[in-house]
């Protein structure tokens, strides 16, 4: 008796198609991660400016970490020393330096005594475990009853694989600081602690590019004990970083603040996920200045929204509360001058909170999490194919892919947000 063979993955449900996604993006990234670690000596560019001024610190103090040729001398020596150039004098070699507070400079004074190569692994492991780490914590302290320890655990590994965690991971970026700020405080928020929910908050200063629309925007909501909190971590931060640095030191962060909002080489900001990207990839693209008007129309119309999405003034702590940061801060990552794709991971307490209670639809997560990451996947084959058949390379393009990718999905976040807000048959949790 003959049987009819069924076809390969024909009796796969949704659900079915979704884990083997997920574990095909893991097996990616695997290799991904690997692979450009092989390539560039086991190092990243953000890293190695990490790095560079935690060695300043340590060897010249920290009034120092600001200058720009004590950063270059240092990171082309090392640089030469792994191999990775040849003269250490070239001035085209791309700067890498580190424009936030000495207070978040503190962990890489440590980690800069250890060989570099073998710091940056040290760096990631301690990122891996913190991540999953709190991850896991923020789970069970919100997690409201109504999932399954496996949906938990598909959403832990979803969060972990999207684009803003490699990203972070494979540059040796910092940003699962502000993931735990930002989830310390939202759980304060929605534990009725406005103050230590500000306490947290103050820690996006690592960030100061975040917080342009939020500071302004709790003053119009009269949160003013959550104001209180971040008043006085920010002062924290701020005093610990004069004492460290003194004048000399604050003046010369100011100036490299300043030459970072002008752009710097090692900037990219044709690889960010704001406004400010599309203006200049369309203007590289069609050799023109209209790019600038797209980012300022851009700009003024998601501010506007943000407005739209904050009158209704939800009660503090709710979940309209939680939903509408997490539009403010969607709507942030677009507007701000300074937004890579790595600061996208502010956004994973709220899109966490927001899947435990149902609050997003499951589809907008999952595309959040797998959408760059297969189109970086697809644009590798294409780049292969077209330098096989036409012998031009178009490996330069993949980074706008990204970029774009980004861009669009933190924009329908923020318009999923601004559709539930407005929704006023919604139960306040």
């Amino acid at each position: 008796m003959n049987r009819k063979r069924r076809a390969l993955f024909s009796n796969f449900k949704f659900e079915n198609w979704k884990n083997l996604i997920l574990f095909a993006l893991i097996c990616f990234y695997f290799l991904f991660f690997f692979g450009t670690s092989f390539v560039y000596g086991g190092i990243q560019g953000d890293y190695l400016a990490f790095w560079s001024v935690g060695k300043i610190a340590d060897e010249r103090g920290y009034s120092q970490i600001y200058d720009l040729n004590n950063i270059r001398s240092v990171q082309t020596k090392e640089l030469q020393a792994l191999g990775l150039i040849t003269n250490a004098d070239d001035s085209s070699i791309p700067l890498f330096p580190v424009p936030y507070f000495s207070f978040f400079v503190l962990p890489f004074q440590l980690l800069s005594r250890i060989d570099l190569v073998y710091s940056f692994w040290t760096w990631t492991i301690i990122n891996l475990v913190i991540l999953i780490g709190y991850v896991v914590f923020f789970l069970r302290r919100t997690n409201p009853g109504s999932d399954t320890k496996i949906s938990g655990l598909k959403l832990l590994i979803l969060m972990l694989i999207s684009w803003p965690v490699f990203f972070n991971m494979a540059c040796g970026q910092i940003e699962v600081f502000l993931l735990v700020c930002a989830g310390e405080f939202i759980r304060y928020a929605f534990s009725k602690k406005p103050v230590l929910s500000g306490l947290w908050l103050g820690g996006l200063l690592l960030k100061p590019q975040l917080l342009i629309i939020i500071v302004p925007i709790f003053l119009i909501m009269r949160n003013w004990k959550v104001l209180m909190g971040f008043i006085v971590s920010s002062g924290i931060i701020l005093m610990t970083s004069l004492l460290l640095s003194g004048f000399a030191g604050m003046k010369a962060l100011i100036n490299l603040l300043t030459k970072f909002s002008a752009g710097m080489a090692s900037n990219f900001p044709e690889a960010m996920i704001n406004w400010r990207m599309v203006g200049v990839n369309v203007n590289a693209l069609m050799n023109t200045s209209f790019g600038w008007v797209i980012t300022g129309l851009g700009m003024v119309l998601t501010i506007l929204a943000v407005y739209f999405l904050i009158k209704h003034n939800p009660p503090y702590g709710s979940s309209k509360w939680v939903m509408t940061m997490l539009g403010v801060f969607s709507a942030t990552l677009a507007i701000t001058w300074h937004s890579h794709y790595h600061m996208a991971m502010v956004l994973i307490p709220f899109l966490i909170y927001a899947s435990l209670y149902k609050l997003l639809p499951e589809k907008i997560l999952f595309l959040w999490g797998i959408v760059t990451p297969v189109a970086l996947f697809c644009m590798l084959i294409i780049d292969l194919l077209v330098l096989v058949l036409t012998k031009i390379n178009t490996i330069n393009y993949n980074g706008m892919v990204i970029a774009f990718s980004g861009f669009i999905l933190n924009l329908v976040i923020f318009i999923s947000t601004m559709r539930f807000t407005n929704n006023r048959n919604l139960k306040q949790y």
